[in-house]
């Protein structure tokens, strides 16, 4: 399996290339910048610098592989710095059709499940661009005609745990939570999974 993978220097990409690299997959780290290489040597690991959001530059790094994992997301709650999430799929797809590849995966939130918690209800107001700029993702992917999967998480921690409870159309009960490396496990699960093709999972941590 050759796989790129998208926000490969954050915390969940990270760990989705220790995981594809222990499963035996071929990865291409995408990175925006040199100072922003991973800190991950192995003879089957390749990073190029570009922008993830740039569908001319996917194209030279998308031909030939197998799928793609993104783990970008915006860095803080504004209109600009979430839009990464749509205007990372535009990318995404634009290049996907172009060089023949069919599995896209991405991580989104867990806001968008519509039965929510009281302080889910509240998280919808007061991060209102993360829950609008990740649901245009997920549709621009719905309407792409490609084998696509969305991990919806709730908050994001750095627990050594990469036992998941993942769920489709739903967050597992009191799964408000999740490790990076649990999220980061269902990912490169979810890749040669068929049944998490076309959909949304919700991802929390493994049950007490």
């Amino acid at each position: 399996m050759k796989l790129v993978v998208l926000g490969a220097n954050g915390g969940t990409g990270q760990h989705v290339l220790r995981a594809a690299l222990e499963d035996g997959m071929t990865v291409t780290a995408v990175v925006r910048s040199e100072e922003k290489r991973p800190r991950i040597t192995h003879p089957n690991l390749k990073t190029v610098v570009g922008d993830p959001c740039d569908p001319e530059f996917l194209k030279t790094i998308l031909r030939g592989q197998d799928a793609l994992i993104s783990t970008l997301g915006g860095r803080a709650p504004t209109k600009g710095a979430t839009s990464v999430y749509y205007r990372s799929a535009d990318a995404i797809v634009e290049a996907a059709w172009d060089t023949g590849l069919k599995r896209v995966l991405v991580t989104s939130t867990a806001l968008l499940f519509p039965e929510q918690t009281l302080l889910g209800t509240l998280l919808q107001y007061l991060v209102p661009n993360v829950v609008r700029s990740a649901d245009r993702m997920e549709k621009v992917l719905q309407n792409s005609g490609l084998n696509w999967t969305a991990a919806r998480a709730g908050f994001l921690n750095d627990a050594r745990e990469a036992t998941y409870r993942a769920a489709k159309g739903v967050l597992p009960k009191d799964g408000t939570a999740v490790p990076r490396l649990a999220l980061a496990r269902f990912l490169v699960d979810a890749v040669r999974n068929p049944e998490t093709n076309c959909a949304a999972y919700g991802v929390s941590h493994a049950a007490a």
